[in-house]
């Protein structure tokens, strides 16, 4: 069965045009409008021509060529967008990196991309071009305009390859869809084809894009409400799953303004539950469907379809206009392979033969067509789980659980298992303000709806999934969480998350802690000897702004932010109790967790820890000094700043010169961390009081003198706590000769040598 394209018109122009120019044109006929409004101000079309003129100087200056990718490292919408645009004209190919990658994901984002220059872009807001715009010819439209990256939810990313002529057939098969805008919300990133696409819409029909962040369905409300200068409020959002049940959460399920026309719903899974419960509320919702290969959407439900019939709220309604979608192979039931085609296809992948546009793609998708054309998602065929010879939809099994009143979001994904093959497990989020049901209520909620083989075996309960920053289910950071593997991370709220790794399989759990400056991956030797020696199982955390928990937005952390990272690490993990070791700051988390959850610590040692809140005198004086110094360095030169003047600062300027390039270099981009830390915010000295397990204040006879006296008034205010001093080791001793601290830590833990 095939669907054509539906909507006002089957076909469209087929004239190209291009982002780059039209800004440029916009900023001549109205260089005072908004093009991009956000928490600090308004961009206006003259300023982003600006913007987008500085970053064409910048890449043409670099010696780019036309045609050579052109890797986009930039934090913000405000300077991501204008790259894009600027590598553009400029001639060069654009292939922006998502925000808040990890170094190890970054890595492979280059890599899949194969760039001839990585740039990175911050605060083009204070720079202006110097007049040598480079004069590019019109680019052949067919020729390569954005490199996108896959989400990698199912192996490593692959560069995407779009055209000029994909990018702009996208845009007007949407336009021609979706009532005239007034003006786009942007709750997404532009490094990603669905934030992209929005940005390709609004410049085709000069109306402004609001940016909010995409956790905050606060901003996101206000921001649907609120008019700008002559500016009307935005008609148009593009959203999420998660990100409209967090609105509608925080909303209280009230109606949306008048001003808002559309809502294009996708990127994931869309529970019918919540489209009908968005459209209850008032929120003019159209679930859709996307791959990043096809520029953005592909089918969409109409808003008077899913308004008149009930059945359409489970579907993703019918093509874009100019699009086909038909179904391959399909079986009894009329599921097979959708495969999609029209003039936004892709031009095909970084590294591989390029293909025509006019050649139908098979997407890997499995889905079928009602009664009325439209399409509905069955499953991904790489996330289909099969237990024994049965296969098990993940997104089935998370509509089920989804469904009990206490659960908000679930994932569920395959365990490899020695009798079955595979086995499913699940991790959720429970709704805000809701109890833990228990494992056992969701087993029995879920065999009331599903054949017992479909029942998750294992349901952890988390504080947040994992998602790109596009907003889809990263399934393989679940899968590695309840797989008991070596590496992973945690998702965190707010989008956030936190990096571990695993060493040794003994019966103790052992909570490892890192200290400023340093991350999960130096401690690896003191990991080893702590599982080899004390018949331990080592869960080594990479803190917040460090290593592979990098943070979109650096800036200091409170210690309670932490430790509830520590808290969710250890419930996810199924850890009651576990043995914490920190290291300088790695133990000052370690206290304050044994203070604030005592029943989840059984013992913690604690090397050096800078616990500055204690300090007296002089010592008071150097804390604060060594933190306002850092911060300001940070806010002028940024991590490698602020790296290289903390380390001055605590270790004298010896240190630093004495260091080999490869070690400051390591140190520079742990920067974000030193300021993460260095403030010291939400230590609570008095309920230190609290903590009930046996402690142990470690310090080196070769260390700064600060560490001797922070550790007796530590001792002094926790009940029980000693002090011991290992000779002749210095800070940094944990990393460099690690076996001096696992023997005392086996001593402290009473274990026979």
């Amino acid at each position: 069965m095939t669907a054509q394209g539906a909507g006002p018109a089957a076909t469209l122009p087929g004239t190209p045009w291009f982002a780059e120019r039209l800004v440029a044109v916009h900023a001549a006929v109205v260089p005072d409008g908004p093009a991009l409004l956000h928490d600090d101000g308004i961009v206006t079309w003259a300023g982003l021509d600006a913007r987008v003129s500085t970053v064409a100087e910048m890449v043409a200056g670099a010696g780019v060529g036309p045609g050579e990718r052109v890797a986009l490292l930039a934090d913000a919408v405000l300077d991501m967008l204008p790259a894009i645009l600027g590598t553009l004209r400029a001639g060069a190919v654009a292939c922006p990196m998502p925000a808040g990658l990890t170094d190890r994901e970054r890595s492979a984002a280059v890599d899949a991309v194969r760039p001839v220059l990585a740039l990175r872009v911050v605060d083009l807001a204070g720079r202006r071009p110097v007049g040598l715009v480079p004069v590019v010819d019109a680019p052949d439209p067919e020729a390569p305009a954005v490199v996108i990256l896959t989400s990698g939810t199912t192996g490593r990313p692959k560069g995407v390859v779009l055209s000029h002529r994909a990018l702009a057939a996208s845009a007007d098969a949407w336009r021609a869809l979706l009532p005239p805008a007034t003006g786009w919300v942007l709750p997404l990133g532009v490094a990603h084809v669905a934030g992209l696409g929005i940005a390709w819409r609004a410049i085709a029909a000069r109306v402004p894009v609001t940016v909010v962040a995409p956790g905050d369905p606060a901003a996101l409300l206000a921001a649907l409400g609120e008019a700008v200068g002559a500016s009307p409020a935005p008609s148009h959002v593009s959203l999420v799953p998660s990100q409209l049940r967090r609105v509608l959460d925080a909303s209280g399920d009230a109606a949306p303004p008048s001003s808002l026309l559309a809502v294009p719903l996708g990127g994931g899974a869309i529970p019918a539950s919540l489209v009908r419960r968005a459209l209850r509320a008032g929120w003019p919702v159209m679930p859709t469907y996307g791959l990043s290969e096809m520029g953005s959407g592909v089918t969409a439900l109409l808003l008077d379809e899913a308004r008149a019939d009930p059945e359409a709220a489970g579907t993703v309604g019918r093509p874009l206009p100019g699009l086909t979608v038909s179904i391959e192979e399909a079986g009894s039931d009329g599921v097979g392979e959708i495969v999609v085609s029209g003039p936004s296809r892709c031009s095909g992948y970084v590294g591989e033969p390029p293909v025509g546009r006019r050649e139908p793609l098979h997407t890997g998708d499995l889905g079928r067509l009602d009664a009325q054309g439209r399409l509905v998602i069955v499953d991904r065929r790489t996330d289909r789980i099969v237990r024994g010879g049965e296969n098990i939809a993940p997104t089935e099994v998370e509509q089920v659980l989804e469904a009990h009143p206490d659960v908000a979001e679930a994932c569920v994904v395959g365990r490899p298992d020695e009798v079955w093959g595979a086995v499913p497990v699940a991790a959720v989020v429970l709704r805000e303000g809701h109890a833990d049901p228990g494992s056992e209520a969701l087993d029995e909620f879920a065999r009331a709806s599903l054949a017992g083989f479909k029942v998750p075996v294992e349901i952890a309960v988390l504080d947040a999934l994992p998602r790109t920053p596009g907003g889809k289910l990263r399934r393989e950071v679940i899968r590695a969480l309840l797989a008991g593997e070596q590496a992973g991370e945690l998702a965190r709220p707010g989008g956030e998350a936190i990096g571990w790794r695993v060493t040794g399989d003994g019966p103790l759990p052992v909570l490892l802690l890192h200290g400023t400056l340093s991350t999960a991956a130096q401690l690896d030797r003191l990991a080893a000897g702590i599982a080899e020696t004390c018949g331990a199982t080592v869960h080594a955390i990479d803190r917040r702004g460090s290593g592979t928990s990098r943070i979109a937005r650096p800036r200091p952390i409170d210690v309670g932010t932490h430790v509830d990272d520590m808290v969710a690490y250890l419930a996810a993990r199924g850890i009651p109790r576990a043995v914490v070791v920190g290291v300088s700051f790695g133990g000052v988390i370690g206290l304050e967790l044994a203070a604030r959850h005592p029943s989840t610590i059984t013992a913690v040692a604690a090397f050096e820890p800078p616990f500055g809140a204690l300090a007296e005198g002089e010592w008071r004086t150097w804390f604060t000094h060594v933190a306002g110094s850092t911060a300001a360095a940070h806010r002028t030169g940024g991590a490698a700043a602020a790296a290289e003047t903390f380390l001055r600062l605590v270790a004298g300027d010896s240190a630093w010169e004495r260091l080999p390039e490869r070690a400051r270099e390591f140190l520079r981009r742990e920067g974000d961390g030193v300021l993460a830390d260095v403030a010291q915010p939400g230590m609570d000295p008095d309920g230190l009081r609290q903590i009930t397990a046996p402690v142990t204040i470690l310090t080196g006879t070769g260390s700064q003198p600060v560490y001797a006296p922070l550790a007796d008034a530590l001792v002094a205010r926790i009940p029980g706590a000693r002090h011991v001093a290992l000779d002749g080791a210095v800070h940094t001793t944990p990393i460099t000769h690690p076996a001096a601290v696992v023997a005392a830590i086996r001593s402290l833990l009473e274990l026979p040598a």
